[in-house]
């Protein structure tokens, strides 16, 4: 593996987003849109201020640059420059240099609250030309690339969750990548919850129980249990499968427009449409199901037996599980 590194101004990188030579779709990174506001103003004053910022680790396939790490920093960039968002009322004012009647002055610049456009042009012009350091990988094997990401996260508060990926099979990663980023997910997910890879454990949970049989049981959503299948069993989940879950994310997006689920149940609820697709069932009629189980979740003292404590064991894994079987088959 080779790396090579290039310092590119916002500009730059601004101009080739809008021409659709940089994306960040890249399945070890996590969606955009992560950060708080406060978050993203403080990155606009670091660069503003010549405060360091990491590199930006990309690969480059089909003459299109994907980010590996700094997705989030690359896109904020992105979208300030676009008038995407205001910085955050508490963003310090900046000091910078600037030439007034041919002489170098030192000259304050208040940017807190203001959109790209309503800075002063000094300020614009100054931000255009700062620049992220694009660290770039060439001659890379997949696997390298997943250890480059392990290690570069190694120091870093990453779960096990997010982790998890380097384990993974290329086929299976862009399996789970291609549900998560499903719109559906919009709706059952928080911003926090994709940005802490609860959105990849779900899907995950989802296929061990599309998987669970009489050969195979796969019921208990601990981290080693989770781990086990993705390591072991989830190369052999079948494409019918696969195509049939999204065909049920497809109909559940269609047919309900808000939903709050307990992310307990999300699974067991997912599991539950793909059974309706697989045995052709009425899924109006499982909607119908969900939403009466949403209404009286508060007051069904069967079901909450198993979402008290230890919910991802596999006793409680099994209640919840069972309790779903039951109302399927009576569709």
């Amino acid at each position: 593996m080779k790396t090579a590194s290039k310092e590119r101004t916002l500009q730059w990188i601004s101009n080739q987003y809008n021409k659709g030579n940089i994306s960040f779709s890249h399945k070890l990174q996590r969606p955009i849109g992560q950060w708080s506001p406060k978050m993203k103003s403080l990155l606009i004053h670091s660069l503003l201020s010549g405060f360091p910022v990491n590199p930006i680790y990309c690969v480059e396939e089909n003459n299109t640059i994907y980010t590996l790490d700094g997705s989030q920093r690359t896109s904020t960039c992105i979208s300030y420059i676009k008038n995407e968002f205001a910085l955050s009322k508490d963003t310090p004012n900046i000091v910078m240099k600037t030439k007034e009647n041919g002489e170098s002055v030192t000259k304050g610049y208040e940017i807190a609250g203001k959109k790209f456009k309503k800075l002063d042009s000094d300020v614009q012009n100054t931000l255009l030309a700062c620049s992220l350091e694009f660290c770039t990988l060439s001659d890379y094997t997949d696997n390298e690339v997943k250890e480059m990401f392990r290690r570069q996260n190694n120091g870093k508060p990453l779960n096990s969750k997010l982790l998890r990926i380097v384990n993974e099979s290329d086929q299976f990663s862009d399996m789970v990548y291609s549900l998560t980023t499903h719109p559906f997910m919009n709706k059952l997910v928080t911003k926090t919850q994709r940005k802490n890879g609860t959105d990849r454990d779900l899907i995950i949970q989802t296929l061990m129980l599309m998987e669970t049989n009489q050969e195979h049981e796969f019921v208990s959503f601990r981290g080693k249990d989770i781990d086990a299948f993705v390591s072991d069993y989830a190369d052999t989940i079948s494409q019918d499968k696969i195509d049939m879950l999204k065909t049920t994310l497809d109909k559940f997006d269609e047919l309900l427009d808000e939903v709050k689920i307990p992310v307990t149940s999300i699974p067991m609820i997912l599991y539950s449409g793909y059974r309706i697709v697989k045995d052709k069932k009425s899924f109006p009629k499982l909607v119908e199901v969900v939403e009466e189980f949403l209404t009286k979740y508060d007051t069904n003292e069967e079901y909450k037996v198993f979402v008290q404590s230890g919910t991802s064991g596999q006793e409680n894994v099994r209640g919840r599980f069972d309790w779903w079987r039951n109302k399927i088959r009576s569709i």
